[in-house]
This record gives C-alpha cells, structure tokens and sequence, in this order.
C-alpha cells in the first residue's frame, strides 16, 4: 500500500490482511518512488499480490494525476516496479472513504449520535492540506466508493457581516470565486491551505492594512489561547462553515453510517469541534430535526490512508 504525498510517501506492508510493516520515503520524482516500491519488494522477497497506491489528484484510465507531487503514476508502472498481479491507482478521498468501512467504536470519537457506527452509507470529510470528501454507499451488505470533488462546492456567506471577509478574499484568490458571487470555492477557507486566507481576509475587512501571511498551525494557535482577535474570528468562521457545508452534504447523501471527519486537522484540534460547530451542522432548517439524528464522529485510526487503501484493495480483490 502507497500512501503518496506531495512530500513523502507512506509504504505499508500488509500480510493476511493485517499492517506489518510501515516505511516512510521522500516522493521525489517518478523514478526514485518506482525505485522505493521496487527495494521493498526485494527485500520482501516474492511479489506482492497486490499493490495500491493512493494520492491527490484525478485517476483516469489506470493512471492518478498527483496534484500535490507533480507527477503520474499508472497501474502499469506499478506492475513493473513490483511484479504485482493486481495493481491500483485511487484518489485518497476514496482510501479516505473506505478507511471507515470496518471502523470500530474504539477508533472513533463520538460528537453526537450511536457509540457504535452502525452499518450503512457514510460521509468522509477531511480538511487537511485541501478539503477531501469521500463517500461509501451501501447497498445489499457491501459498500461501494463515490469519488468526487467536495471541496470544489461554492461557499458563501452566512451572516452579514461575513460578506466584506468574503468579498476581501476577492483580492487574495480572485480565480476561486464562482462568477462575479460572493461565492467561492470551499476549500479556499476551509483547508490548511485555505485558513490562511480566510486569516487575511478576516483582517483585511477588520480595517488592518498589513494582516501578516501566517501559517494554518499559528492561526489556529492563537485561535486557541484567544491572542488574536483577527485568528479567533476566522476559526469561528472555518468551524461553522464546515459544520454547515458537512450538514448540507449529510442530507444529500443520508449517510445512516456516519458523518466522520477525518486528517490531522480534526485530529489535533479537537476544541474546533464543540458546540459551535454541531448546532452548524445540526441547523438545517426544515431539516433541522434530521440532522440532529445523524451520527457524527471523529475518526482516531492511524495511517487512515494506509487502511483504506487496504480496505480498498481486500474489496477489489473479491470482486
């Protein structure tokens, strides 16, 4: 299993099912990672059965465009590097959604609902790097992966005063706005990458004419301590508007599974995740009294990319 990327590549060995060896290599270039999957299967010793590799990016006809490493990789040169039989190449949204096929009470935290997630559809949301979302339906005992581009949905003001943030992000990511809206692409707030502009353009709409570029980790930190007003204002903004665009996205799909966040993100900064942020998922109107009856976790599994990639391929090689 290859969890690629756009720095390092996580490498999992899985035998009878299980996680037994886990290596960690720089990607680099398409050659150096090939070469890394290729010492691996010599130090093994036989050819795997299968290998999956997962990573940002679109998968077309065997091959993933990795967005954030700059590189292509297909399903053939997969089979060469390690004489695999059964090779995949998969969006990391989609090991994301199948990360939580055998989910287990003791690998997630409950926010709201069952301490159990119970057997049906569910919803995977990952604010980390970008903004992932993935989705497993299920259907006659089995799930079955849809792959999209969730953190592409335009995201748009909720309360008044948030329409001059909005309109100041114009200035920093004018090629994110959908039209001439104030509705721009969700993960321009709601990411790692996106923070930092909802920073700016939170001080910016604030009257501060040098609001500094700062990284997600220290906004989200002083967030925390409250040692910025302009850093509390927009963790404010990124926990409701998550909340509200994973509720919105819970009533289309009606995941009787499970809402699950998922990423370091969701992980370290649990304290996101409070009120706030479940009466913005719970707040749907008409639909109010729905939302409130989903389940919502946080997913606590190491290596989620690494176990889904697994689940994948366990589900692949029974078909």
């Amino acid at each position: 299993m290859a969890d690629v990327g756009g720095t390092n590549t996580r490498l999992g060995v899985v035998s009878n099912g299980l996680l037994t060896d886990l290596r960690r290599h720089p990607t680099g270039t398409l050659p150096g990672l090939l070469d890394a999957l290729h010492s691996l299967r010599d130090e093994i010793g036989t050819d795997p059965q299968a290998v999956v590799a997962a990573g940002a990016g679109p998968v077309r006809s065997g091959t993933i465009r990795l967005t954030n490493a700059n590189l292509d990789l297909s399903e053939a040169e997969l089979h060469e590097a390690t004489g695999a039989k059964h090779t995949y190449v998969i969006n990391d949204f989609t090991a994301a959604a199948w990360s939580v096929a055998e989910v287990t009470s003791a690998e997630v935290a409950v926010l709201q609902g069952e301490a159990t997630p119970p057997a049906g559809t569910r919803l995977v949301v990952g604010p980390g790097t970008g903004l992932g979302v993935g989705a497993l339906l299920y259907s006659e005992g089995h799930y079955h992966t849809v792959s999209g581009e969730g953190g592409h949905v335009g995201l748009s003001p909720r309360h008044r005063e948030e329409v001059e943030i909005f309109d100041a992000a114009r200035c920093i990511a004018p090629n994110s706005f959908f039209g001439d809206s104030l509705a721009l692409e969700a993960e321009m707030f709601l990411s790692g990458t996106g923070l930092p502009i909802l920073y700016q353009a939170t001080g910016m709409a604030a009257g501060q004419c040098d609001t500094p570029l700062r990284s997600a980790k220290e906004i989200l930190q002083d967030a925390r301590s409250g040692a910025d007003a302009v850093a509390v204002q927009a963790a404010r903004i990124f926990t409701t508007h998550l909340g509200a665009l994973m509720g919105d996205m819970a009533v289309t799909l009606m995941p009787t599974g499970g809402v699950f966040l998922v990423g370091g993100v969701a992980e370290k900064n649990r304290w996101l995740f409070g009120r706030e942020f479940r009466e913005a998922f719970n707040g749907g109107g008409r639909f109010s009294e729905l939302r409130q009856s989903m389940n919502l976790y946080v997913s606590e599994q190491p290596e989620f990319g690494i176990v889904g990639a697994n689940n994948f391929c366990k589900n692949a090689l029974m078909r």
